[in-house]
């Protein structure tokens, strides 16, 4: 059972509160002519129904007014898929200028050339010179670029920084992840944790994050973290043996789409990330060629699908006229009950 008001339910032990002091201030009689008291036989369960119908009256109350309902149809869809995660980096470094023109000429572009076989894309178009861009422009473009070409897959979109946040489940609807990848150039975050949580670090990063929410709502065999990052962190080589361990287990491999000149420079700042994706079969994605792009999709589409079953909607029961119904029922108990019992004074 659910609740559409669950917080009015906070007013239930305050009111068992109220009725126990109530009961502890009253007796009750078993006739309604005290004088006679003497000359009959005492029910103590007769006289206690008065509080408990009300009692009951009061908690049915609340209840209803808390709006019960009842899942009651569940519809489940069966997919052809594959699981995957996309997991954007939003750290600091991310607030970055980008200084590399063709990754500059991607973010400007508005082709996401999104039906357009990779050897006939380009990253030619032309950029506003006084439009500067930052690394989180290249992010999200990448992105739109990304989604609409997973169509069949279920994705699901986090944020890091020096945690995880999930955005948003492994779903089918990538519409709702394009919404949500269009804030991606507006958010600023603090430093970059890939590792987390090891040794001293508490926070979950993106990794140990996709492979839980994996382990909760994964379904298919092949399972894919998408990391769209500059990759400016390092990974202990004990917590890296760990991460290989757990792709293993799960059949899941890390691509890196690379933003920033640390990419295109092949930057020590980089390797861990790189080692990690190379070694999970994965690879690293160039943000500087919509090309590129499109073919490490191609890459990701040859990953074996298997079939789920997902649940597409769940409709609910409001049973607010059955618990009212009840209460009604309990309030006729109660005062019946009240000519036959009179409390003490």
């Amino acid at each position: 059972m659910n609740f559409i008001a669950p917080l009015l339910l906070a007013l239930v032990p305050v009111a068992l509160v109220l009725l126990f002091l109530h009961v502890r201030r009253s007796r009750a009689f078993g006739h309604s002519q005290v004088s006679t008291q003497k000359d009959l036989r005492t029910f103590s369960l007769i006289g206690r129904l008065p509080i408990f119908a009300f009692g009951a009256v009061l908690m049915l109350l609340l209840i209803a007014l808390a709006r019960p309902v009842v899942p009651e149809l569940k519809q489940f869809q069966t997919l052809e898929t594959r699981d995957i995660y996309i997991a954007v980096d939003i750290s600091g470094s991310m607030t970055s200028e980008v200084t590399d023109p063709n990754q500059a000429a991607l973010a400007g572009s508005s082709n996401t050339a999104v039906n357009q076989p990779p050897s006939s894309v380009t990253s030619s178009t032309p950029v506003d010179p006084a439009k500067k861009l930052n690394r989180l422009d290249v992010a999200q473009k990448a992105i739109e670029m990304f989604v609409p070409l997973r169509k069949g897959d279920r994705v699901g979109l986090l944020y890091f920084d020096d945690e995880a946040y999930v955005s948003w489940p492994l779903t089918t609807d990538l519409d709702i992840l394009l919404k949500y990848n269009k804030r991606t150039n507006g958010y600023r975050g603090g430093g970059t944790n890939f590792q987390g949580p090891w040794k001293n670090e508490s926070n979950y990063g993106p990794i140990q994050t996709a492979i839980d929410n994996f382990d909760d709502l994964g379904q298919a065999k092949s399972k894919v973290i998408i990391m769209v990052t500059d990759g400016e962190a390092n990974i202990d080589p004990d917590r890296m043996a760990d991460f290989l361990e757990q792709a293993k287990a799960r059949n899941l491999r890390i691509y890196v789409v690379g933003i920033g000149e640390g990419w295109v420079n092949a930057s020590s700042s980089t390797g861990d990330l790189r080692k990690l994706a190379e070694s999970t079969g994965g690879k690293i994605i160039g943000a500087g060629s919509a090309a590129e792009i499109l073919a490490g999709m191609a890459e990701i589409n040859n990953l074996e699908k298997s079939r789920v079953e997902v649940a597409q909607s769940t409709s609910f029961k409001d049973i607010f006229g059955i618990v009212l119904l009840l209460a009604i029922v309990f309030g006729v108990v109660y005062h019946l009950s009240e000519i036959f019992v009179r409390k003490g004074v």
